[in-house]
Parts: C-alpha cells; structure tokens; sequence
C-alpha cells in the first residue's frame, strides 16, 4: 500500500476526543475494501467557559455576559486586540488577566433589538502564543432577543395522518404539549385560560400544567378521537397575565386518512 496523506481542517473539527472514519480502497481480491478509523484530540489555542458564547436577554433591552478563556494547550497565552467581524452588533471589554498567559475573563455586550430575533457575530481575539506566533482565533456569538413569553417548541401543532392512523383501532388519545416560560427570569406570569376557535373545538381538548409557579407552564392538546374530514384547522390561544405579553396564537392542525369507499 502506498503513502496517504490525510488533512484535517480544525477549523471544522473541534474537541477534546475526535474520531473519523476513512474507507481505504485496496487491489486486495479479498480484502478489497477496509475502514480505517483516525482518533485524536485538537487542543485549543484558547478555551470558552460556558463552551458556547450566548447573551440573551430580553427584546428592547441591551445583553451582557461575561465569559472566561483558558489556554487549552502548553502553550502561553497574551491577548493582544479584541475585535468584531460582522454587523458590529457586540461591543467587547478590556480582556482581564486571571492567570497570566493561562486564564482571561471578558465582558460583551450588545445593543437592544426591538424585536425578538436569534442574531450571530463572530468574536476575533488577536493572541501571541509562546511560540512565537501571531495567531488570529474566532469565536461564534449568539445573540438571543428574547420574547417576553417563550413557546417550546415555538412551531404550530401537528397531528399528522401517521399518528392520527391509529385513532382508527385504539381508543387511546394523541396529547402533544407545550412548554410556556418567560423569556427573562426577571419575567414572571401565569397562564390564564386556554381556548379554542369554532373550527377545531369539538376535535381537541386542552389543560394547563403548572410546572413551576410564576415562571414555567405546560399547555397540553389533546385529540381523542379520528374526525371524518381529511384536514381539521384552526387557532388555539393562550392567555397569560403579563400585561404585555397577554395572548398568544399559534394554529393546531389535525389531518385524517380517510376510509376508503367500495364500489357498489
């Protein structure tokens, strides 16, 4: 067998335990063909303490967070610049040493967005490492505006034909739910009442869970028995007392395999 070079973009690949898999293709009339598995560990210029960079906080507020960077390898370690690339939406503070050369704190923050939205920059920190080298290393932000009230999921309900199938042969209801939670923790609240439009009260029930006081609730949707139509579509409504964030709608879908019909 002759010499394979394999490249590894590190970029792409992180972690303390990475495995691959290559698949080696051989003139061996037997064994033509073998898996050839690589394990290795990459280590980090600079490590993030929590391993993902998220503020989060509320809409039509400004997000702070403070995250800690530690040298992941024997290498020494002097942040020199602190930059953004991207939209500008972070602003960074002077990085503060905890250990030198092994251990930072930095504090970001972003301006308010009026709305809620899930937003992303990249964070540049410019190091000198022991070895003399000038090394560039970037950082994925996540920016989380958050709503007052946070949907969990956030889609609208589906009781598709696969699951609804079985209401043909089994008594046994379909209950989805949905976790209600404030979107801060600053954020406290209750939900009130639950109701159905015309079009879909006969087919589906609901009861509200509490989960934890003032801050957290399961919406339950229940449908208990198959309907004759192909498609059953409308709206559910939450009712909370937050004098903001009183009423959210999502649509609730039920779909139906129909009976086939025998010729006479």
């Amino acid at each position: 067998m002759g010499k394979v070079t394999v490249n590894l973009d590190t970029k792409k690949v992180r972690g303390k335990g990475v495995s691959k898999v290559m698949k080696v293709l051989s003139n061996d009339p037997v064994n033509p063909e073998f898996s050839l598995t690589l394990k290795g560990t990459i280590l980090e210029i600079l490590e993030t303490r929590p391993l993902q960079i998220k503020l989060q906080g509320l809409a039509g507020k400004p997000l702070e967070g403070t995250f800690q960077f530690n040298a992941g390898s024997p290498l020494n370690v002097e942040i020199v610049d602190v930059r953004t690339a991207g939209k500008g939406w972070i602003t960074a503070a002077e990085p503060v040493v905890l250990e030198e050369g092994r251990s930072f704190e930095l504090s970001l923050s972003a301006s308010s967005n009026s709305k809620p939205a899930i937003l992303r920059e990249k964070l540049i920190l410019d190091v000198k490492t022991s070895d003399g080298l000038d090394r560039s290393l970037e950082f994925n932000v996540q920016l989380d505006h958050r709503d007052r009230i946070v949907l969990q999921p956030k889609n609208n309900i589906k009781f598709m034909d696969k699951e609804t199938r079985n209401l043909l042969t089994d008594s046994k209801p379909i209950e989805k739910s949905i976790l209600v939670t404030g979107g801060d923790p600053e954020v406290r609240f209750e939900v009130t009442g639950v109701t159905l439009d015309d079009r879909i009260q006969g087919a589906f029930s609901t009861r509200v869970q509490e989960v934890v006081a003032g801050k957290s609730y399961r919406v339950w949707i229940t449908l208990s028995e198959y309907q004759a139509t192909p498609t059953v579509l409308g709206k559910m409504t939450i009712t909370t007392s937050d004098e903001i964030k009183n009423e959210i709608s999502m649509w609730v879908m039920g779909q139906f395999p129909q009976k086939r019909q025998t010729a006479p």
